[in-house]
């Protein structure tokens, strides 16, 4: 049976190495450009390289993730980076865009790419249309539930399940709250978090549930594990870039712990003293998620949207700038607090405890002490007092990553031999053996020969920490030469293994781009599309009276029928388009590339991403023409309020309201779906179309409006045609 990947974020070198200490299989990371956790610290080229030959040294896989939607202006750079990372021996590369997917597999058909869950993979026709179109691996989406995850997991794919950490409440790929609000596109890697901003009723009113209606706890699925290893997930993903090296040692040690006695045949139970410790490293709450059904009051955390920590007390009483609380777990100098507070929480480290008085240390479950409080607002009787960093937890897992992975064991032989060089072998477990010799020839001893005893003293000194010495035999007859040599030879051999554990791909010259498209029959399209119209109007040569569009969302999907005359919108959808299919807004394309791989899978058109611009739109078709000879049939959105988020089962437990406000009081529709929740934007998208074959409507509003909408879209294209 091959054991599930453990897999785990690194944002950054610290990251990294904090989470091979803690004993990952594998770790995801970013570069400076073209991932979606933009405001992680990220790795240059140069640290790459350092990265992946620490890793590969150590037996960790490296996969980087190119997981965000690509502009024209992008997609060359995009394509650079990837070469590369694949000269520079990448494990594997998570991609979003359709159009880099498209040109990898196309060049590079050798490197693992791995489906990343911004493309939105959430049922078995999907994972079956990625498997066939050359993916190495999908990573499903949050949402996705366990029996669904069993059934991906039957079909022969490579499976990654995200299993700890913060999760978005809305399905991964296909959120445009924080582009509308924000102008800064999740798709992108920019995602301002609006899920974690104060939300209220359409009065100003808020919810029983409270403030924060669209906030998730974070999932944990420690205590149902075996169940997800009994699918057989080939990956199970720890969520982090954004988060601090101790986090990622302490939850990656731990989900090393419970998949090892998993395979171990033991149980597994995550002690009081570790679930308290992952607590004050980082929580919103947990929850099994979707995962494994949670209701809507287990999963959401709408009450606050940060790190909870721990309650550490109850404040007594504050004055003169302190703060007298009464304690219910330790306290250290330096702990990071925050007392539970209104309209905002009062944040605080303990840089002085008093107790009695008397400036301490430390202080104990029971004691009461007094703290340094200047910040407002001020605490009142009654409050809790939360714990979030604890400095003694910090500075431990701090000394467990400076020592590092467990090294590995080698075998060191020695020969040396008068009249002959001294030589050195290492050999690992895994394989791979390196060998070395001395300039110096080994002389016969006039004196005292150097000894059995003085060879394996100086070769177990491997001064290198992947590794330590499990044996050392060898043969001498009474030889000379000096410590000096036998530690420079052995320096040599084991910069030799290094060098062959760290290059773990043969890569050969990419292919070119040489990929042959032919004009789709693009007659009888309407120049217009209207979503959810049924209107006649006396320019019906023009307009499409509301084609048929395939769903966002559609977990149940094992197969698609062939569809006509039909806007699709999930990637399950592909394989299966028949006549005058077009790509949908949902499938974000904003390259030439992605353009012409949806061509390539039969459709005759597509709508661009909302989130594409004039300029990148002329570009993109400019670069097509260019590449394939024509300009293909594109449309563009001009009108309509766009579905920010598709949310699974609400986020509500008490009501189904109509509409809900931001903080600054823009309303937001809610429309109910097939036990989805859509989000719609609070004003309508109004654009102009300068470049694309087509327009693209949403409409919503009365009869009189949606015909003045789309007569006015109507004669702004009839100008150009």
């Amino acid at each position: 049976m091959k054991k599930t990947e453990l897999l785990a974020p690194a944002g950054n070198m610290e990251s990294l190495k904090a989470a091979a200490a803690g004993g990952c299989d594998a770790v995801y990371l970013g570069l400076q450009v073209f991932s979606a956790r933009a405001q992680a610290g990220n790795f240059t080229h140069e640290e790459f390289i350092e990265a992946i030959r620490f890793c590969h040294i150590r037996n960790i896989r490296i996969y980087v993730t190119v997981n965000t939607m690509l502009y024209e202006t992008e997609i060359e750079n995009a394509i650079k980076e990837i070469d590369f990372l694949y000269k520079h021996d990448v494990d594997g590369v998570l991609i979003q865009d359709l159009g880099l997917f498209h040109y990898v597999r196309q060049c590079y058909p050798d490197l693992e790419v791995h489906c990343s869950t911004q493309m939105h993979i959430h049922n078995l026709a999907g994972v079956k249309m990625m498997m066939e179109e050359g993916a190495s691996r999908i990573v499903l989406a949050r949402e996705t539930p366990i029996e669904i995850v069993r059934e991906a997991c039957k079909t022969g794919a490579e499976i990654e399940v995200f299993a700890y950490g913060a999760i978005c409440i809305s399905y991964s790929g296909q959120c445009l709250m924080s582009a509308s609000i924000k102008n800064r596109s999740a798709n992108r890697g920019l995602c301002a978090q609006c899920c974690r901003l104060r939300w209220s009723d359409s009065h100003g009113k808020k919810f029983k549930e409270g403030e924060y209606l669209l906030s998730p706890k974070d999932l944990n699925i420690l205590d149902r594990l075996p169940e997800l290893l009994d699918c057989g997930v080939a990956s199970l993903k720890i969520e982090g870039r954004m988060k601090r090296p101790e986090y990622v040692y302490l939850v990656t040690k731990t989900f090393r712990e419970a998949i090892d006695a998993y395979y171990a045949g033991k149980p597994y139970q995550v002690s009081e003293e570790r679930m308290t410790q992952l607590k004050l490293m980082f929580n919103r709450g947990f929850s099994h998620g979707h995962l494994f059904h949670d209701d809507t009051a287990a999963r959401m955390s709408q009450y606050r949207p940060n790190h909870f920590g721990m309650t550490a007390g109850t404040v007594l009483k504050y004055e003169n700038g302190r703060v007298l609380v009464k304690l219910q777990m330790p306290l250290y100098q330096h702990d990071g607090l925050r007392i539970i507070n209104e309209p905002y929480d009062t944040g605080l480290t303990a840089v002085r405890i008093y107790k009695n008085e008397k400036l301490v240390s430390s202080a104990d479950p029971g004691d009461t002490v007094w703290l340094d409080c200047k910040a407002k607002p001020h605490p009142k009787k009654g409050q809790k007092l939360q714990k979030t960093s604890d400095t003694k937890l910090l500075s431990a897992i701090g000394e467990a990553i400076a020592d590092g992975r467990a090294p590995l064991p080698v075998h060191i032989a020695y020969t040396a031999m008068q009249g002959q060089p001294l030589q050195i072998t290492i050999t690992d477990p895994d394989g791979f053996s390196a060998s070395a010799e001395s300039e110096f020839i080994c002389q016969k001893a006039q004196k005292a020969p150097v000894n059995e005893e003085t060879f394996e003293r100086q070769l177990v000194r491997l001064n290198e920490p992947a590794y330590t010495a499990a044996g050392v035999q060898g043969n001498t007859d009474g030889v000379f030469l000096p410590l000096s040599v036998i530690n420079e030879t052995r320096r040599a051999a084991v910069e030799k293994l290094n060098d062959c554990r760290a290059l773990r791909h043969i890569r050969r010259e990419p292919l070119p781009y040489d990929f042959a498209l032919k004009q789709p029959d693009t007659s009888g399209l309407k120049r217009i599309i209207i979503k959810n119209d049924t209107q006649e109007y006396a320019f019906a040569d023009v307009i499409g009276r509301e084609l048929f569009e395939t769903e966002v969302v559609e977990e149940n999907r094992t197969e698609v029928p062939l569809l006509h005359d039909a806007v699709l919108n999930q990637v399950a959808d592909l394989n299966s388009a028949g006549d005058k299919c077009i790509g949908g807004m949902n499938l974000n394309i904003a390259n030439s590339y992605a353009v012409a791989y949806l061509l390539s899978k039969g459709l005759c058109a597509c709508i661009f991403s909302s989130e594409a611009q004039d300029l990148q739109i002329s570009m993109t078709l400019e670069a097509f023409k260019k590449r394939y000879g024509f300009v293909p049939a594109v449309y563009k959105l001009v009108y309509g309020k766009r579905t920010l988020m598709y949310i699974k089962d609400g986020f509500l437990a008490s009501e189904k309201p109509a509409s809900i406000a931001d903080y600054h009081e823009n309303i937001y529709d809610l429309s109910y779906n097939n036990g989805k929740v859509e989000i719609l934007e609070s004003g309508a998208v109004h654009a102009e179309n300068p470049y694309c074959f087509g327009s693209y409507l949403i409409m919503d509003g009365s009869a009189a409006s949606n015909k003045e909408i789309g007569e006015e879209a109507y004669e702004e294209l009839h100008q150009r045609i």
